[in-house]
């Protein structure tokens, strides 16, 4: 059995399965599972079924890790004294955050959502940047992991990289730009920065 998932329109997912002479009794059991039919070729099937939204894989990604206890439990971390988060409304948004929840920490010129409420942080260029709020939101909510777009990866490595030193624990899935775009429109808020940096924009993920 192989499986795979490719992106679909408008961010969505496709998980697709192949097996090699399946009997009538298995595909019976694949397809009450949901999986439809598309070919057959050479005694393989080919199958597919909608993949579940981001936030649910989210969701099943943390049940498998706690079932299998994966790891250490995760550190309490002591804010330092002297970069404590005074800021009552990020402080509030964070604090209200589930799990899965998204909240978007974005760049000077990402087209903020209407729907999610609004914290503007932009006081000029680069004052401050996505990653110093995470800096500060980071001691006091760890997120389980971010999200960041995939085109960064090529736009502004040396971002990634700082990213990836700043949440050492926390996975950190790449995407789409598209897609990070429809995820910023389901989160519960919106934090925009001054940053200048291309891509800069983060989705922390209770």
């Amino acid at each position: 059995m192989e499986t795979g998932g490719a992106g679909g329109p408008r961010g969505a997912v496709w998980e697709h399965l192949v097996e090699a002479g399946p009997s009538a009794e298995r595909l019976a059991a694949l397809g009450a599972e949901g999986w439809e039919l598309v070919a057959v070729d050479g005694g393989r099937a080919y199958l597919r079924r909608p993949g579940a939204p981001y936030r649910e894989r989210v969701t099943l990604d943390q049940r498998r890790r706690a079932l299998a206890a994966e790891g250490p439990a995760r550190p309490v971390r002591t804010p330092p004294a002297r970069q404590r988060l005074l800021h009552p409304e990020v402080y509030r948004i964070f604090a209200s955050a589930g799990h899965t929840d998204l909240v978007t920490i974005c760049d000077r010129g990402f087209p903020v959502p209407a729907g999610p409420e609004r914290c503007d942080l932009a006081l000029a260029d680069d004052l401050p940047t996505v990653t110093d709020v995470l800096r500060l939101t980071l001691p006091h909510f760890p997120p389980d992991r971010l999200v960041v777009a995939a085109e960064a990866e090529a736009a502004c490595p040396a971002r990634v990289a700082e990213l990836r030193a700043l949440v050492p624990e926390a996975a950190i899935d790449l995407v789409p730009h598209l897609e990070f775009k429809h995820l910023a429109a389901c989160a519960r808020a919106t934090v925009r920065t001054g940053d200048s940096v291309p891509y800069a924009n983060v989705l922390w993920v209770g």
